[in-house]
């Protein structure tokens, strides 16, 4: 009976730290577009262009209610060393279907969102495109993403 005991109680034990594991993922390329002014820099002419991402790999790691996002040229371009930025978010937003976090400062705005069911990761940027004398003028705008695989 004693065995049966301990058999359970070290069952538990390493259910419980398996539960407490933080989830890891690795990204894929992501895919996106990014909203920039036209030729004639008018605010009324804008539009869409594909962005260059083929040089980053997205990180999520996500352990209860901490998001933690690396996003950058992971991969080393010629005559450049990557360049990584890991965004930590200690309260993020956790729901059933997935968990997001926002960062805002004086010009910019995101929104992070990973999905657990498809295991992608969704980011949305919105920031000026630098000083305008024109209030009107349209805020850089893009949205990337990008499929996930469980590490």
């Amino acid at each position: 009976m004693w065995r049966s005991v301990g058999c359970l109680l070290l069952f538990v034990a390493t259910a419980s730290a398996a539960i407490a594991e933080p989830s890891k993922f690795t990204c894929d390329t992501p895919h996106g577009k990014r909203v920039e002014l036209g030729p004639s820099g008018k605010g009324s002419d804008v539009q869409w262009i594909d962005d260059d991402l083929d040089a980053v790999r997205p990180a999520v790691v996500i352990d209860g209610q901490t998001l933690s996002v690396t996003w950058g040229t992971s991969v080393a371009m010629e005559g450049k060393g990557a360049k990584l930025t890991t965004y930590v978010f200690a309260a993020a937003q956790r729901t059933a279907a997935s968990i997001f976090a926002t960062r805002v400062d004086e010009s910019t705005a995101e929104i992070f969102r990973f999905y657990f069911a498809s295991k992608s990761l969704y980011r949305l940027t919105s920031r000026l495109g630098g000083p305008s004398s024109d209030p009107k003028a349209p805020p850089l705008v893009a949205t990337y993403l990008a499929t996930c695989h469980e590490q």
